[in-house]
């Protein structure tokens, strides 16, 4: 239950990410900087080791969706594994290909459907993954500005009425600033409600706000306890970015 949007540009890349979540589980932990496998990286945390969007110093960023418009596949083996755990074992990722690999051999069982978009700036490609809870794949997108959505209501309802509302945003003369860019997490248009950006149901609200920035020289994460039509304070994290090709996957 989330919005994601990537805009991309020639060197450098930012992101949002609304986390739509009920209110019972809160807005999770604070970021906080990880070192994992010699890679540092960036991420808030959900309150139980996982994440749903994490930077690393190669400039990488993972960002995971629940997956609500397809039906399980797998047996009910007892209690779900946590989706949030998938970006933690992946962000050490040092490129494209290591992520990959790391990826194939993700055990990945008991865990009920996501997708998950990685964000490659030294390829220029953005990344798409689906786990329908038996099968996963993947598709390649160009380096393009791109949004992504989700409800555990309805998927496809939300990419329709949050996608028009992000369609109509791009006619305005800052689009794909960084204003404009946490204007847009913070619409009510057709609401607010369940389906407008900035998430707003009886028992669930968009809880934070995510922003990254990557460019050749570091990657930064803004991160927000609350939604983003009320910001504080946020939270800015910043590690020094790793320009050169990675010597090993």
């Amino acid at each position: 239950m989330c919005t994601l949007t990537v805009i991309t540009g020639d060197n450098s890349y930012c992101a949002a990410m609304n986390r739509d979540e009920k209110i019972t589980r809160g807005a999770g932990a604070p970021l906080e900087v990880h070192e994992f496998d010699g890679v540092g990286v960036v991420y808030p945390s959900d309150g139980a080791a996982g994440t749903w969007i994490a930077g690393n110093e190669y400039g990488i960023t993972l960002a995971l969706l629940n997956w609500n418009d397809v039906c399980a596949r797998a047996a009910d083996t007892g209690k779900a594994r946590s989706r949030g755990l998938v970006i933690p074992a992946l962000i050490h990722s040092r490129s494209l290909p290591g992520l990959q690999s790391a990826f194939e051999v993700l055990d990945l069982e008991g865990m009920s459907p996501f997708r998950m978009v990685g964000v490659f700036p030294v390829e220029k490609e953005i990344w798409g993954w689906r786990w329908d809870s038996t099968q996963l794949e993947f598709q390649v997108h160009g380096w393009e500005s791109r949004h992504w959505f989700s409800s555990s209501l309805s998927d496809q309802k939300a990419e329709s009425l949050r996608g028009t509302a992000c369609g109509n945003a791009w006619s305005d003369s800052d689009a794909g600033s960084a204003p404009w860019l946490r204007r847009l997490h913070a619409s009510h248009a057709g609401g607010p409600g369940p389906f407008s950006l900035c998430v707003h149901r009886e028992d669930v609200q968009t809880l934070s706000y995510t922003e990254m920035t990557c460019t050749p020289e570091t990657v930064a994460i803004n991160h927000f306890l609350a939604s983003p039509c009320r910001l504080g304070s946020g939270h800015l994290m910043e590690i020094p970015r790793v320009s050169s090709w990675p010597k090993i996957a």
